[in-house]
C-alpha cells in the first residue's frame, strides 16, 4: 500500500534551544531524559568502539564510533546500547567502567549483514535493521526483534514473497506497536507482528524522498527527516501526510529523536549543533 498526498502545509518552527557538540557529521541522535541526549558522529580518524564515553550534563553519551544507537531501562538504570557489524555494545549507567558488554547478534543476521539502525520498543526488546552491503537490485535489508536473554523474537524480510527493504537504516517503534523504518526513498511501517500497512514515498508533487532520522510524538505520528530537501516530514499512523516542518538556517537534518513533551531534537549533518523545537 502506497500512503501520500499531492501538497502538504509547510510549518515554520521555532528553536527554543540548543545543545552543542564537538564534531560535525552526526549518524545518530537518541532522548535519555531531563532533557539528555546521546549523540553518535562519525570521525574516520576516531571511529573506534573505544571512543565512547559516558557523561554529565546535556549529553550524556558520545561517540565517534558513528554506530547507530538506542537507550532501554533495566530496572532503574538505563543501558546504551550501540552496534559494531558483529554485535551489539551496552553501557550501564550510570557511568561504566571500561569497555561496554557484548550482546551477540544472532548468527543468521550477520550472514553478509551489517547492522544500520537500532531502536528500542516499549517491551524492552531491541530493533535491529541490516543491510546486505550489495547495490542496485541486489541491495537488501531486513529487521530482526530481539530480546537479551532470548534472542531473536521474529524477522521482517519480505511481504508476500516480495523484498520490504533495499536499505533499511534508522528504525522506531510507534505508540500503537507499529515498526518505522526508513528505507531507500521510502518510509517502511508493519504492525507489531512485521506485516506490512503502508509504504510513505513522500508527496506525489514532489517525487524525490530521501528519508533519514525517525521517531514518533505522542500521537502516533511519524516524524522523518528529509535531509537532501532540507525539511522534516510529519506523517500520520495511517501513513498520510499532514505537513513539512522548516525553522530558520535549516540544512540537512539527519538525526531526530524526541523527548516526553513532544520536544523534538534534529541533528543537522553539517552543524555542531542539535536543534531543539517544541512540537505542541
Amino acid at each position: 500500500m502506497q500512503a501520500q498526498v499531492l501538497t502538504a502545509v509547510v510549518k515554520d518552527m521555532e528553536i527554543i534551544r540548543t545543545i552543542n557538540y564537538e564534531q560535525k557529521y552526526i549518524t545518530d541522535l537518541k532522548y535519555a531524559d531531563n532533557g539528555k541526549v546521546c549523540v553518535s558522529v562519525v570521525n574516520t580518524k576516531e571511529n573506534s568502539p573505544s571512543n565512547c564515553e559516558l557523561r554529565y550534563g546535556p549529553i550524556q553519551f558520545f561517540s565517534t564510533h558513528g554506530a547507530c544507537l538506542c537507550f532501554t531501562h533495566d530496572g532503574y538504570k538505563k543501558n546504551i546500547i550501540f552496534s559494531n557489524n558483529k554485535s551489539l555494545l551496552v553501557y550501564k549507567t550510570p557511568r561504566s567502567k571500561g569497555l561496554p558488554s557484548f550482546w551477540p547478534l544472532p548468527d543468521e543476521s550477520l550472514d553478509g549483514y551489517t547492522p544500520t539502525g537500532i531502536g528500542v520498543c516499549k517491551s524492552g526488546a531491541i530493533l535491529v535493521s541490516h543491510w546486505n552491503h550489495q547495490m542496485h537490485d541486489r541491495s537488501l535489508g531486513k529487521v530482526f526483534k530481539l530480546s537479551q536473554g532470548v534472542g531473536k523474537l521474529f524477522e521482517i524480510e519480505a511481504d508476500k514473497n516480495r523484498p520490504l527493504f533495499i536499505c533499511p537504516t534508522y528504525i522506531t517503534e510507534n505508540g500503537n506497536g507499529d515498526i518505522c523504518v526508513s528505507d531507500v526513498n521510502a518510509v517502511v511501517v508493519t504492525d507489531r507482528g512485521g506485516f506490512l500497512r503502508f509504504c510513505y514515498t513522500g508527496a506525489q508533487s514532489d517525487p524525490q524522498f530521501d528519508p533519514y532520522g525517525i521517531c514518533c510524538d505522542s500521537m502516533n505520528n511519524i516524524i522523518v527527516a528529509d535531509m537532501l530537501k532540507n525539511r522534516i516530514h510529519v506523517i500520520n499512523q495511517n501513513g498520510e501526510l499532514l505537513h513539512f516542518i522548516q525553522y530558520k538556517d535549516m540544512y540537512m537534518p539527519r538525526s531526530l529523536c524526541i523527548d516526553e513533551h513532544d520536544n523534538l531534537y534534529v541533528g543537522e549533518w553539517s552543524s555542531e549543533e542539535i536543534k531543539v523545537l517544541l512540537l505542541q
